[in-house]
This record gives C-alpha cells, structure tokens and sequence, in this order.
C-alpha cells in the first residue's frame, strides 16, 4: 500500500489549485473530494438542502473511504473538504477520518497565515469573490470555528499566501526532503528564492 497525501485547510486556502499542480509535480492522482462528492452523489448544497449537513458529512467520509479503496496501490494526493476534519458537527465521525487520513497518508495543511487575523481576511477576500453567492458572516463565522483546529492538524503546514504554482513547489520540496522514504519520490523539487 502506498501512502497518500491529504490536502487539508479551509476554503479559500487554495487546495484545489496548489493540489491540481503538486500531484503534477509528484506524478500523483489528484482527487478533489468535493468533485466527487457532486459527480457521484449530488451537488453538495443541494444535498444539503435535500438532507441537511450531518448526513453530508456521512456521506463524505463514507466516499472517502470508498475512493480509498478504489486507489489502493495508487499514490493520490486527497483534496479534502474544508470540513472533512472539524469537529463542529458529528465529532465521532470526524475523529474516524482523522484516523483514516492519519493511517493511509501524509497530510499537508495549506493556510495563508497562522494569524487569525490575516489569515480570515486573506480567506474572507478569496471565498466571497469566487462566484459562490456566499455570505461574509457565515464565512466569518465558518472560519472562527475552524481556525485553532486547523492550525493544530496537519503532518506538514504550510503558511502562505503566495500563487498555488509557489505554494506546489514549497510542499513538493518539503515532502520530498522529511517523507521520501514513505512517498517513494526520488528527488529534491528545488524552490526558487524570492
């Protein structure tokens, strides 16, 4: 079995973006797990809508466990949801996924800062310009939930707010350099000086 890497952080960190050029750079499968969510499931606010967002986060850790077996033998790179570690709602269930992604992988937490402060605005400006009709508050209010968990998680962190094609190298040059050995990569990724 080969480990995989989990992609963790809030929205707006840029995990699907940095995730789409990392598992480039690494030769690995990249799955968005909210792509997959919607392709096998049902568009995510509709299902919420439909069931509410307890039976969603069911549903997800159970297609991640799925996807888990499907990629066995497989290195992926894992974009989880924003959610899928935070213990806001259903803390039995998201306890199992952290054992899951802590048995089957390496996880990298992308955040922009470890100050709060900078960190909400930098997401708050990247979540509310993306075309999703969401809302300051909530996304405030989603995020102070979230912030001391999420800079608590992750094997390796990395604060940033720099392009995802940067933000790729650094994780490549790090994972390469401390995880090697697990992640059967084979060379350096050398990060340019800024």
């Amino acid at each position: 079995m080969k480990d995989h890497i989990f992609l963790i952080g809030p929205g707006g960190a840029g995990k699907s973006s940095v995730g789409k050029t990392l598992s480039g750079i690494l030769g690995y499968t990249a799955i968005d797990l909210d792509d997959e969510f919607c392709e096998r499931i049902m568009n995510i606010r509709e299902y919420i809508a439909l069931n509410g967002y307890e039976s969603y986060i069911e549903q997800n850790s159970a297609l991640l466990n799925k996807l888990l077996i499907e990629y066995s033998g497989h290195s992926a790179l894992f974009i989880l949801s924003s959610g899928f570690l935070s213990t806001d709602i259903r803390a039995d269930i998201v306890n199992d996924n952290k054992r899951v992604v802590r048995e089957n992988g390496i996880s990298v937490l992308i955040m922009p800062s470890p100050n709060y402060d900078e960190a909400l605005n930098c997401i708050l400006d990247r979540q509310l310009n993306r075309g999703l009709s969401l809302f300051k508050e909530k996304e405030e209010e989603k995020f102070s939930q979230r912030f001391h968990e999420y800079i608590e998680m992750g094997d390796l962190q990395i604060f940033s707010m720099e392009k995802p094609d940067r933000i790729a190298e650094k994780i490549a040059n790090e994972l390469s350099s401390r995880y090697a050995y697990r992640l059967n990569l084979s060379k350096v990724y050398p990060t340019r000086e800024i």
